[in-house]
């Protein structure tokens, strides 16, 4: 008896020591599982992985908030539920799809790619509206505090050891390290799981566990790339003594400082610099002898050497201008605001214009932006007649700096201009026009019943939006679906287009491809000082336009309104992952931009203006803020540059580039480029294809789409629309302030609504 209860306490003593983590042993089965060392400190990289499962979207919230069916629905309940469940190799799991209708899945191993990412689009064909498990055991030696880095595509949750330790309901592409949390690791084998949802585009997920040292170690080297990043951020300005920032006196120039000199000094340590002013006529000054626009320039050279390059503007106000004196009023309109009624914002008018009138006066004097208004207004004050519309604060502003910069780097004359878009008498491509179903190609009834579905898509979302379908140049429909609750929505009215922009900004770089002026593939460097124009670290055009130059983020350290952002980007040059990975950023674009401004000689939104926007006669498209977002146009205008696509490179008899040259803008894939980069992208453009919803049903192949596969545009953060389907020679337009409920469901209809309508 004691020999057989000895031999009991041997096995279960054994048992724990195995499997402390979840108290559970292991069996020969689960040995097929991957386990990952915690001691490994790196990506983990093998795992079982079960899915596809259905992820639509549904119509009203689900109870925990979200729409998103698949990320708020256990599919594990067959082996556990997803606090519980294990997963072995080849396991089958039985679940229900939202129909109520049962399936089954089996798990697979995968491998992640050398970058440590799993690759789901991969794994399951490229499968839109899904989600996908992950799942692998980790091993600790002793019970510890660890923390892990998390990047995916699209939404995430992680459970480990049965517990919901991380979520994040979101649409993103994928990062390695956008998220990071801490947990505790039990001795032995402990349980990870991980949930991905996808909304449409790419998805996968990457994760990596650091221990407890290595991780405080990576939070110390992430605080100093944060303190960098804010030194990046730091501007210089007036010191204290004067009563207002960026406004002064004429006589001695105000002593400018860094906005953080604590934060400077304890990332470059004593760094001095050498500041010098300039006039409106750009000449070096010591002093303000008039009134009017001077901008100052400075610079200095961190410790290995590279420069920091700063400037801005500010104004010198007459010397008898009392402007405490003055008690402005500003003509605010109404804002849309839910709390209040249009009715009583007007019967409280004159209190909210005076109000309004003493902020625009606050923020004239106290921000630089106010002096670029005050510049503005002393350069136009002896003009007469109406502006242009390349007369404003903006590109005046632009100019006068660009114009400095060429002269400081003395590149003044180094490139020819760049030529205007030429007219061509041989031929004359399609433009948008009206006309009759039968001139597009179109079945008799198609206008009336896509605008059938639009009506019914602003009832059910209550946002209204504008729509353009054109066939062969032949305007199909061309209409405003609902309304705003304080009116003005009509054919005119501009909307943000979002990331949009970045399709037009590649248009507008097709210029210079096409002039010989720029190649893809001409690293940054050539055109823009303190870049390296060779090496791994020699950032080139190709990468700024397909987001693998490293960079992150939209209207970082300034924007374009920063005259030296090429500056501040090239001093991050050494920390620049080039080439690496693709993430999705506007700071490539403006980047871009630099150097269309550097070769051009025009600053970047008179070239839009004047080489790209009056040429073609749109009136209503603004852009005057930022190149990879900002851009302000209706669908009627906005869908010029889709035509515009459609013939190649030109509009009527207007050319702008060449058919060569549109083709060097379509997505290729980039790992011919950056063999670890497997995905198409193009200059501005990528695939827009939607699936079919019967793909893989009733004989249709599991890739079919909706439209043809040709299909090129480029996605909005505010779900404005345009697709250009070469194939089909469509274009398709919608410009809306934001999706609104039922979206996809809709967009969907839509499209298969103008398809089933194409002869």
């Amino acid at each position: 008896m004691r020999t057989i209860f000895s031999q009991s306490l041997l096995f279960l003593t054994i048992l724990s020591l195995t499997r402390l983590g979840t108290g559970l042993p292991i069996s020969q089965e689960q040995t097929k599982s991957p386990v990952f060392d915690a001691k490994n400190n790196t990506f983990i990289r093998e795992w079982l992985v079960a899915g596809p499962f259905p992820n639509p979207v549904t119509p009203e919230a689900l109870p925990d908030g979200g729409y998103n069916y698949g990320y708020y629905t256990d599919f594990l309940e067959s082996i556990g539920g997803e606090n519980r469940a294990e997963l072995k190799e080849n396991m089958e799991i039985r679940y229900k799809d939202e129909n109520d209708e049962f399936h089954t899945v089996r798990t697979i191993p995968v491998s992640a790619q050398r970058n440590g990412v799993i690759n789901l689009d991969a794994t399951f064909n490229q499968t839109d509206r899904m989600v996908a498990y992950g799942f692998c055991y980790i091993r600790s030696e002793s019970k510890q505090q660890v923390g892990f880095l998390l990047g995916s595509d699209d939404g995430v949750k992680v459970w480990l050891n049965g517990r919901l330790v991380f979520q994040n309901d979101v649409a993103r592409s994928l990062i390695q390290d956008q998220d990071r949390f801490e947990t505790r690791l039990e001795p032995g084998l402990n349980t990870l799981l991980v949930k991905v949802d996808d909304k449409i585009n790419e998805w996968g997920y990457v994760i990596r566990l650091l221990e407890e040292t290595v991780f405080k170690n990576y939070l110390a080297e992430q605080q100093a790339k944060k303190d960098f990043d804010r030194f990046l951020n730091c501007r210089l300005v007036p010191k204290e003594e004067n009563t207002w920032n960026f406004v002064f006196s004429p006589g001695p120039f105000p002593e400018m400082g860094w906005e953080k000199p604590y934060l400077v000094e304890k990332v470059l340590g004593f760094f001095p610099l050498e500041i010098r002013w300039y006039d409106a006529q750009l000449n070096n000054v010591e002093k303000a002898e008039a009134p009017g626009r001077y901008i100052y320039y400075a610079e200095g050279a961190m410790k290995d050497g590279i420069k920091i390059r700063r400037a801005g503007t500010l104004y010198c106000m007459p010397a008898d201008w009392l402007a405490w004196g003055e008690r402005p009023q500003a003509d605010l309109r109404y804002l849309p605001l839910d709390f209040i009624d249009k009715q009583v914002w007007n019967n409280h008018m004159k209190p909210i214009s005076y109000y309004s009138g003493r902020t625009v006066l606050l923020s004239i004097l106290n921000q630089q932006e106010g002096a670029v208004l005050l510049s503005y207004l002393d350069d136009v004050k002896n003009t007469d007649g109406p502006p242009k519309l390349t007369d404003t604060p903006v590109i005046h502003d632009h100019d006068y700096h660009l114009a400095l910069k060429r002269k400081i780097l003395k590149i003044e004359n180094k490139w020819p201009s760049l030529k205007m878009p030429q007219k061509t008498s041989n031929s004359r491509s399609p433009v948008l026009h009206p006309g009759t179903e039968k001139e597009a190609g179109i079945v008799p009834g198609t206008a009336d019943k896509i605008r059938a579905v639009c009506e019914q898509w602003y009832k059910e979302s209550e946002e209204p939006f504008i729509t353009l379908v054109a066939r062969k140049g032949v305007i199909v429909i061309h209409d405003v679906f609902g309304q705003w609750p304080d009116g003005g929505l009509t054919m005119e009215t501009s909307t943000e287009m979002a990331s949009l922009t970045k399709l037009i900004t590649g248009l507008l770089f097709a210029q210079f491809i096409d002039q010989g002026l720029v190649n893809i593939d001409d690293p940054v460097g050539k055109f823009l000082p303190d870049f390296p124009t060779e090496g791994e670290k020699a950032v080139t055009l190709r990468h700024c336009f397909t987001h693998t130059s490293g960079l992150w983020g939209h209207e970082e350290w300034g924007g374009m309104h920063n005259p030296w952002l090429d500056n501040v980007i090239a001093s991050m040059v050494p920390r620049l992952q080039v080439g690496v990975k693709h993430e999705y950023n506007g700071m490539g674009y403006d980047l871009a931009g630099k150097v269309m401004e550097m070769v051009s000689g025009k600053s970047i939104f008179r070239l839009f203006r004047e080489n790209f926007f009056d040429p073609l006669e749109l009136k209503n498209t603004i852009l005057e803020e930022d190149l990879g977002f900002s851009c302000f146009s209706n669908a009627g205008e906005f869908a010029v540059f889709g035509q515009l696509l459609l013939n190649r490179g030109s509009y009527g008899d207007l050319y702008f580039f060449s058919p060569q040259t549109f083709e060097k803008l379509l997505p290729q894939p980039l790992d011919s480029y950056y063999p670890n980069i497997h995905q198409d992208w193009g200059i501005g453009l990528t695939w827009m294809r939607q699936t079919h919803p019967d793909a893989g049903k009733d004989g249709l192949a599991e890739d079919r789409t909706i439209l043809s596969k040709n299909v090129i545009g480029h996605g909005s953060a505010t779900s404005a629309i345009l697709r250009v389907d070469l194939d089909n020679n469509l274009v398709i337009c919608q410009t809306r302030r934001r999706a609104g409920k039922s979206y996809d469901q809709y967009l969907e209809k839509f499209l298969k609504t103008i398809a089933d309508g194409i002869e």
